[in-house]
């Protein structure tokens, strides 16, 4: 278990953050198991679609990153077979550590 300051540190590190730039998603097109990129906005929102194939499966899956207009990132999510699964949401990651260190806390 983290002591408080390891929370508080991870806390800062995630707020201080941006997450990976957009345009750096954009530079997997030269891979070759991607077959596509999209970057468009929607919503005040910057989203990055990014379609390839499982390197091993060769199975086709899809991850869709979405930024605030600061190009701050505040989810990501792949797709598989039409099924969204939520890799990283910086919403809920503040909220479990704020969570963890107000316990922390408590028991000290």
């Amino acid at each position: 278990m983290l002591s408080v300051q390891e929370l508080k540190v991870k806390l800062a590190h995630v707020l201080a953050n941006k997450g990976i730039p957009p345009f750096v998603l954009a530079n997997n097109i030269s891979e070759a198991n991607y077959d596509e990129i999209s970057l468009y906005k929607r919503d005040q929102m910057i989203i990055v679609d990014m379609y390839c194939k499982d390197d091993e499966t060769g199975e086709p899956l899809q991850f869709k990153y979405m930024y605030n207009k600061d190009e701050v990132l505040l989810k990501s999510e792949m797709i598989i077979a039409g099924r969204s699964s939520v890799m990283w949401d910086r919403e809920a990651e503040i909220a479990s550590l704020t969570k963890q260190i107000q316990q922390a806390e408590a028991v000290v």
